[in-house]
């Protein structure tokens, strides 16, 4: 006899842990991203890694700022802004994270601060 068990949220049993995608997957689930966000402005590097993430990072101009708001927003993130002193003055490091069908994408931008706004 042979039993074959589904998953019951009824039952109160958790999901199965899937296991993690090869890398040739994430560079598709990133191709995928791109497309879905080809009518965004798009990032000057993208980073793929086995540890089942994907980051994009933005140029170091003030439209990046924007330019992660709208991904964050498209996405379902949350923008996060912060000012730092740097070796090369004040910047404004922006970044948001959000899930892309079970992968973690990071998009951030280091951008150059006026002085009076730090």
């Amino acid at each position: 006899m042979t039993s074959i068990h589904i998953y019951d949220p009824a039952n109160g049993s958790a999901l199965p842990e899937l296991p993690p995608l090869p890398i040739g997957a994430l560079v598709v689930a990133a191709q995928n991203l791109m497309q879905q966000a080809a009518d965004l402005p798009q990032p000057v590097h993208v980073t793929i890694c086995d540890t089942q993430s994907i980051t994009v990072q933005f140029a170091q101009v003030k439209a990046s700022l924007k330019a992660i708001t709208r991904w964050a927003l498209r996405f379902g993130g949350i923008a996060v802004s912060e000012s730092h002193q740097t070796e090369d003055g004040p910047q404004i490091w922006c970044r948001t994270e959000f899930d892309y069908y079970g992968v973690t994408v990071r998009a951030f931008a280091h951008v150059p601060a006026d002085p009076a706004s730090s």
